[in-house]
């Protein structure tokens, strides 16, 4: 009994100092990644609520007469946006994972890498145990309780599918831009660039730079963590497409008066691409955006699945290639995070397809 008392101590003290030494920064990280992202956009979100807010002013016309002001583009996407239950929906879904993957420290009952106790079998824990209420998802062939090991996978794989749709369109829109805009020798490297990368197998590469990355023989190329180096192969390889969407957007806006009217007024060619060129160019962007991080949570699901994800890497797709297995006698333990995949890519995916609705001007009403 006495025995029994110091193991469930031990283990809360494990607990407690795995989520202090090792969770919290990573949260820290997350809210200050998020925190760039707001304030990067901030601008955009600033025209958006002015626009929504002005919808309905009435002004007056230079013959006197009171006008009611005519409702901008981002109202008319707001509008619209709205209007689809479902893109309501698949928001609500993403903005819960985010704050899962934020909070999870604190919403997890026990510690993703301890073992439950082999005291705790009797109430439900020890090896490969059923879903009950104490662990509502079961433990694993190790004792791990599920349902912690789900909520500490949230971060791994969200973090991949944002920084790596990030990354590319980081890349994408730089390059689409340059070609757009330069034009000549510049377009046409940066294009025949594009198409080798598209001409390339996307996963068959993606597998290649992964295992070459973590099991070549160049050491500090190893000691790189897992979840950046798949942020990389999927950033890298994955920008491709949406350069040839910037490029072919950039040139369709080139001669546009008010980009003729910055350049005659003495505008730099930087200030022309970064001020009058890529703000007039963000639809599309943000929807490509939206659906590459759907593309990331799966790639890098499939690539630790495959067997190229590390076995202390808590997430989504290596849990399922954990269960491999024992999937036939305890099927839970890769349907729970195969949900988990098929729910949050779905969620992604139905909020880039409602963005693309509401950002289409073909709709405009």
């Amino acid at each position: 009994m006495q025995k029994a008392e110091t193991d469930k101590q031990n283990f809360g003290a494990t607990l407690e100092n795995y989520m202090i030494n090792k969770r919290l920064p990573r949260s820290m990280i997350w809210a200050g990644f998020i925190a760039c992202i707001f304030i990067a956009i901030g601008n955009f979100f600033k025209q958006l609520r002015n626009s929504i807010r002005g919808k309905d002013t009435i002004i007056v016309a230079k013959d006197g007469t009171l006008r009611e002001r005519s409702p901008s583009q981002w109202s008319l996407v707001w509008r619209r946006y709205r209007k689809n239950r479902i893109a309501t929906l698949s928001a609500v879904l993403v903005v819960g994972v985010v704050l899962i993957a934020i909070f999870y420290p604190i919403l997890m009952p026990f510690s993703p890498v301890g073992t439950t106790p082999l005291f705790d079998a009797w109430n439900g824990g020890g090896s490969l145990s059923n879903p009950n209420l104490k662990y509502p998802g079961g433990t694993d062939i190790l004792g791990r309780d599920e349902f912690s090991r789900l909520l500490a996978g949230s971060e791994v794989s969200l973090t991949v599918g944002l920084f790596s749709s990030f990354l590319s369109v980081v890349i994408g829109v730089t390059l689409g831009a340059l070609a757009g805009y330069y034009r000549g020798w510049t377009e046409e490297i940066i294009m025949r660039i594009a198409d080798m990368f598209l001409a390339l197998p996307f996963l068959v590469i993606a597998i290649l730079a992964v295992s070459f990355i973590r099991r070549g023989r160049l050491v500090f190329l190893r000691q790189i963590p897992q979840s950046i180096v798949i942020i990389l192969v999927l950033g890298i390889f994955g920008w491709a497409g949406l350069t040839r969407l910037v490029n072919a957007n950039t040139k369709q806006i080139y001669n546009l008066d008010y980009v003729n009217a910055a350049r005659v007024l003495g505008a730099s060619n930087r200030r022309i691409i970064m001020v009058h060129i890529i703000p007039n160019i963000l639809a599309p962007i943000i929807v490509i955006a939206t659906l590459n991080i759907a593309g990331g949570i799966l790639a890098e699901a499939g690539l630790t699945f495959l067997g190229l994800g590390s076995p202390t890497t808590i997430s989504w797709g290596q849990m399922v290639n954990d269960a491999q297995t024992v999937l036939k006698t305890n099927p839970e333990l890769a349907l729970l995070p195969g949900f988990a995949i098929f729910f949050v890519v779905l969620a992604f995916n139905l909020l880039g397809d409602a963005l693309r609705d509401a950002l289409d001007p073909r709709l405009r009403e």
